[in-house]
């Protein structure tokens, strides 16, 4: 039988490629784990947030990007209040709004900054990976899930251990003349 895990994402608009890739991630992420995902309603829906459904989550997820939009506030101080385990990313590559600027600074959040969706998604799922591990057999996964979710985990690590450091630049970024391996003049 498959473990049934669900997660409320909180975000705006703006945050459907997160969510696009959020939702292709768990789908993939363990192959007997069923995931049902909800979601701060859209604007034009005119709804109020499931508070019930937050509350019965066992992950709470608020993306924020340039803005912060109503009734993402009220999901927040929810999620809070029923003590579930809260992830909170902020995209830094977006201009927060003096709205979202102070909410950024009062929610008291341990903000995980990212530069893009794909860059958001690979943190999140380790990070979520972790926590699952962690909290097994809490969350009733099988042996086959715990070792789908370790294999996932090392093959993450490993991709960490592989990307290239920064390395120091020096000077050629604005243009120059590369020369073939061994050769000192153009």
């Amino acid at each position: 039988m498959a473990a049934e895990l669900s997660i409320y994402v909180s975000a705006s608009p703006e945050m459907d490629a997160e969510c696009e890739l959020l939702g292709q991630m768990l789908a993939n992420m363990a192959r007997s784990l069923r995931w049902k995902i909800k979601r701060t309603p859209a604007p034009h829906e005119f709804a109020n947030p499931d508070l019930e459904a937050l509350s019965e989550s066992h992950f709470y997820l608020i993306l924020l990007g340039s803005d912060i939009t109503a009734p993402i506030g009220v999901e927040w101080r929810a999620a809070q209040e029923a003590g579930i385990t809260t992830y909170a990313f902020r995209n830094v590559e977006r201009v927060a709004s003096p709205a979202a600027a102070v909410f950024a600074h009062s929610s008291a959040a341990r903000w995980q900054a990212y530069h893009t969706p794909r860059e958001f998604v690979q943190r999140f799922e380790r990070a979520l990976i972790t926590r699952l591990l962690e909290g097994t057999p809490g969350y009733g996964l099988d042996l086959a899930d715990v070792e789908q979710l370790i294999a996932r985990q090392r093959v993450l690590e490993e991709a960490d251990e592989g990307q290239p450091q920064e390395e120091e630049r020096r000077g050629a970024g604005g243009g120059g003349v590369i020369l073939a391996a061994g050769e000192s003049e153009p």
